[in-house]
């Protein structure tokens, strides 16, 4: 489906919960909500503009008469892609101390099963290890004290 298209589909929708309304203008907005929010404007018989929205996601065509359910569904929506919901869930700090732990992890378990002649190597490595998880948690209990 085409750009144009998705805006002859906006108006129609509109037109058919807004009988004898005229001069409409449609605004786009693509990537919202995984889809794309049609703004229709338009004046109603009496003369009074009035405006929808039109949403064409995964889930079919939704219209929106006012602006405050559409707030409403955009302050509920949850990101789809798990990466995302990760980092909203977790922060940067989150994804950072998540990815140094998995790396640390990975180190330190082919250096378990590795015969290594040096020996400080592994030292840093099981002290980094130590500092960052000792700070996240430290971070994590400092956290749930205050709330």
């Amino acid at each position: 489906m085409t750009l144009e298209d998705i805006k002859d589909k906006a108006i129609e929708s509109v037109e058919v919960d807004n009988p004898n309304s005229t001069g409409f203008k449609t605004k786009l907005y693509e990537h919202f909500m995984d889809g794309t929010l049609v703004r229709v404007s338009f004046k109603d018989s009496s003369g009074k503009e009035g405006t929808n929205h039109v949403h064409f996601g995964r889930d079919g065509v939704r219209l929106y008469r006012s602006r405050d359910e559409i707030l409403s569904v955009v302050a509920n929506y949850k990101e789809r892609n798990w990466f995302f919901r990760f980092l909203e869930m977790a922060g940067i700090g989150g994804v950072i101390a998540f990815i140094l732990v998995v790396i640390f992890s990975v180190l330190l378990s082919i250096l378990a099963f590795s015969q290594t002649q040096n020996n400080s190597v592994v030292d840093v490595i099981k002290l980094s290890f130590t500092i960052i998880l000792g700070y996240f948690f430290g971070q994590a209990t400092n956290n749930r004290g205050r709330t």
